[in-house]
């Protein structure tokens, strides 16, 4: 199984190509409006957001059994869902309140779904916003803490175990702030338990005109 995540930084019917290109099974969409989630042939969609154009999507693309879960009250901006017996959650962490952003909606929803991430082999992939570097600024809820939680579940993050790396010492960034090379942060992720898989982060050389961020392709091995 074939999952993309990509924040396309808006325009998505003009980028869709780039991820068709790809061949997902399933596409995590940050930043990407209602309007062009529905206008997709996909047998499969979801978004969810407040504002029309800037909201979190979700398109599955192939022929596999999808199936939509009920995501709660607002907590900006994660998605729910099963895909052949894996339990997803498409995250694009953002700001609920002064209180509420990033990394600590993150921890929220990761609490508020605990039983649906523990129940079976899971997933939680997209923009996370957040990173160990950034522990100081969220005390009580950061980055390293999120690590331990979903560590908890069993889930793992799928670069840092295949690459070995320490979270705060990734040597492949995924978000580069305002396109610039020497501001480059490595905040998207893909947590899996119960299966093995790999991940490739698409190159800067190839993304970078069409985003801030870069892809991440991850391919589960399935039996």
């Amino acid at each position: 199984m074939r999952i993309v995540s990509w924040n396309c930084a808006m325009g998505f019917s003009k980028k869709r190509h780039l991820i068709e290109a790809l061949k997902p099974d399933v596409a995590i969409l940050p930043e990407t409006s209602e309007r062009h989630i529905e206008e997709t042939e996909a047998r499969f969609k979801a978004w969810v957001g407040t504002n029309p154009h800037k909201g979190l999507g979700i398109v599955g693309f192939t022929d596999r059994s999808y199936m939509l879960h009920e995501a709660g009250p607002l907590l900006p901006w994660h998605i729910p869902f099963t895909v052949d017996g894996l339990n997803i959650i498409g995250l694009w962490a953002h700001v609920r309140d002064k209180d509420l952003k990033y990394v600590r909606v993150t921890h929220e929803i990761v609490g508020r779904h605990s039983d649906f991430l523990a129940s079976g082999p899971s997933l939680v992939m997209g923009d996370f916003n957040s990173n160990t570097v950034w522990d100081r600024e969220h005390p009580g809820r950061n980055h390293s803490m999120l690590v331990e939680k979903l560590g908890a579940l069993g889930l793992q993050s799928v670069y840092h175990q295949s690459e070995g790396a320490a979270h705060g010492d990734e040597t492949t960034n995924t978000y580069f702030h305002t396109k610039k090379l020497h501001l480059g942060y490595h905040i998207d992720f893909a947590f899996l338990s119960g299966a093995s898989a790999s991940m490739a982060i698409g190159r800067q050389e190839d993304w970078l005109m069409f985003s801030d961020h870069m892809p991440l392709i991850l391919d589960i091995n399935e039996p």
